[in-house]
């Protein structure tokens, strides 16, 4: 395994060098986004129940209050901005704010959200600033102690304090992914204005709030153009929860993520004071060679202000140049000076000044349960029920659990063979020992996932005998040491944290490690061998390796272990955890994916659920491809079983 990495990792930019490779590479990093924030599906568009109220006259501007609901029981609010003049239907932009002290409400030389909405709106642009969970009126999830009172003295405290309970990464239900949700629910409101034409959306942000507007645009389409100020790098990735999900970075960073955006025009705004100060030497190039794959160069600027992170009165000047030539259609992005303007005041702008939101705003438990209930609602009616819908469930699925195990893409690197195998510049180097018939043709090759790894079939190893047999048969046997197993020396790898430290969002967990080494071992054989067909037999506490990982295979035959998997506690446990596995069914789900092809689980027992795997197999009318168990199987009764299947 590779270097544990974090924020300041420096990573590579994609190597890929035609518009076919980059469309793949894009494709599975907005899933990858999507998936990492919990929202994969996305989720049942509910009714906003917007309300908008007080508004306030300005100079060729207005400004009023807003509530919705981006989730029953949620309230979001912000404040919309519109021009005073003029008929219709206008652009509009989404304005995210960053992890500034007062939010939305910000209003210093570094940053002034109210006058860049206000200034915007002057343009001729519908605004809309809303806040992030935890800040001036978005609070009803903030901490309270006993008394009632709030547990944190600032806005950032209460925003970082939330979705914490580890139970909730096993559905990728987290402070970035719900944050994106509001970004999401945001456009639909700006969009169901009756003077706002949705096809001319914008967004920006700076920080944090760059963060929110290149996430929300790689994976949205409604937004046509981008303008991401003080956030993109090579160097640094963001140091909040809001802006690090469980797999979100791995292999990929903030400047690929960026890059999703074209053709799209995007500008991008560095300061020469924090970690975006080389965005016209590194970052922009790495942007402007894929906008130039798509012959749009002129829809992509790279540019730079002095000062520290920031969206001061500079950076302003050149989005709402940005915006302008983009969104109104004049003829060249220059730089739109700002004209004196009134500033707002905090009574003007709160949505709830005595800070309690509506009555029936759900706390922040309340609220994950039920998201939590509806989710699984959501992902259970998918579930397939004929040959078109089963083609239709692992369209949507197979991507999933190509993210949630964390395995590699268009980009991975090649399978190195020397002695070992792994993946180039990762550090992988996974201990093999492969047993070979004579002669050169073979009907079916036989994977080994064995806790003891290549040991097993070792002379007097536990599955000596057994791989024996299949070479009697003229079929290979792979056996090997997967990640901190097998081999004394690979078990005593450093231990890892996957909780703290948004370890998950920039490395692998011990089981998605494993997972990745059997799909590794996969490739070997295929390679190596040339078999017909793989049969991964996955044994004892390896069992579960195996079936993570049957969507590979020709056939699988995998040890369940009788695991409990309704108890979210054997699911956190440092040998199970993958954030996000629940939202594509645990390990019942990934098992659904190897229909029709031929799949014995046993040592079943009664905990280790089964329903998503059943229906897949029905709906694929491969139901007799399908045997599951609730005993351990003998070492006799899987030998049988694999001949019958290893057969020409």
């Amino acid at each position: 395994m590779s270097l544990v990495r974090g924020p300041q990792s420096r990573r590579p930019f994609s190597a890929v060098t035609n518009l076919t490779a980059w469309n793949q590479r894009a494709a599975e990093i907005r899933s990858q986004i999507l998936v990492s924030a919990g929202l994969s599906p996305l989720p049942t568009r509910t009714p906003l129940e917007a309300r908008i109220f007080g508004r306030v006259d300005g100079d060729g501007y207005t400004i009023e209050r807003v509530q919705f609901q981006p989730s029953p029981g949620v309230y979001l609010a912000g404040n919309l901005y519109r021009p005073r003049t003029g008929a219709g239907p206008f652009p509009a932009i989404l304005c995210p704010h960053g992890h500034w002290s007062q939010g939305r409400l910000e209003a210093t030389e570094v940053v002034n959200v109210p006058a860049r909405c206000i200034h915007l709106a002057r343009l001729g642009f519908v605004v809309f600033s809303h806040d992030m969970i935890g800040y001036q009126d978005t609070i009803q999830f903030n901490p309270k102690g006993t008394d009632g009172r709030p547990l944190y003295g600032d806005f950032q405290e209460h925003h970082a304090a939330t979705f914490r309970e580890p139970a909730l990464a096993l559905w990728n239900l987290n402070l970035l992914g719900q944050q994106l949700w509001n970004c999401v629910r945001a456009l639909d409101f700006l969009s169901e204005l009756p003077e706002v034409d949705p096809e001319r959306l914008g967004c920006t942000g700076a920080s944090a709030g760059a963060t929110q507007a290149m996430l929300l645009a790689a994976v949205d389409y409604r937004i046509k153009a981008c303008v991401p100020a003080s956030m993109v790098s090579h160097a640094m990735q963001g140091e909040c929860a809001c802006e690090n999900a469980p797999g979100l970075r791995i292999g990929a960073d903030n400047v690929e993520i960026a890059a999703c955006i074209a053709p799209r025009p995007l500008l991008l705004v560095g300061a020469t004071e924090d970690w975006s100060r080389t965005s016209a030497e590194i970052e922009g190039p790495e942007i402007a060679r894929i906008y130039g794959l798509m012959g749009a160069t002129n829809q992509f600027r790279a540019v730079r202000v002095e000062g520290p992170a920031n969206f001061n009165q500079a950076s302003r000047e050149l989005m709402y140049g940005w915006f302008a030539r983009s969104l109104l259609g004049r003829p060249n992005p220059s730089p739109i000076a700002e004209r004196p303007f009134t500033q707002p005041s905090s009574a003007e702008l709160r949505v709830y000044p005595e800070g309690r939101p509506p009555p029936g705003a759900l706390t922040l438990p309340a609220f994950t349960t039920q998201w939590i209930q509806r989710r699984q609602e959501e992902l259970t009616s998918l579930l397939p029920t004929n040959r078109v819908t089963f083609t239709n469930y692992l369209r949507t699925f197979v991507p999933n659990w190509a993210r949630v195990m964390a395995i590699d893409g268009i980009d991975r690197p090649p399978l190195q063979i020397e002695g070992a195998f792994g993946r180039g510049g990762r550090g992988d180097r996974v201990e093999r020992r492969l047993l070979l018939p004579e002669g050169d043709q073979f009907g079916a090759a036989v994977v080994l996932v064995h806790p003891e790894g290549r040991k097993s079939i070792a002379p007097g190893g536990p599955r000596a005998a057994f791989a024996r047999k299949l070479l009697e048969n003229r079929i290979p046997v792979l056996a090997f040491d997967p990640y901190r197993s097998g081999s004394p020396q690979n078990r005593e790898l450093p231990q890892e944290q996957p909780l703290t430290n948004f370890f998950t969002t920039y490395n692998r967990t011990l089981l998605q490690e494993r997972v990745g080494d059997v799909l590794n071992a996969i490739t070997y054989v295929r390679q190596v061998a040339r078999p017909k067909r793989v049969i991964l037999v996955g044994e004892g506490a390896a069992g579960l390796w195996a079936l993570l990982a049957s969507r590979a295979a020709d056939a699988v035959v995998a040890d369940a272990g009788a695991l409990d998997l309704s108890d979210d506690r054997t699911l956190l446990s440092p040998e199970f955890f993958v954030p996000g596995i629940r939202q594509i069914g645990g390990p019942d789900g990934v098992a659904s994916l190897a229909a029709p092809r031929p799949l014995w689980i046993h040592h079943s027992g009664d905990r280790f659920p089964t329903p998503w795997t059943r229906a897949s197999y029905a709906a694929a009318e491969a139901s007799d491809q399908l045997r599951i168990s609730p005993d351990t199987a003998t070492e006799a009764s899987v030998l049988h079983w694999i001949l019958t299947r290893a057969k020409p």
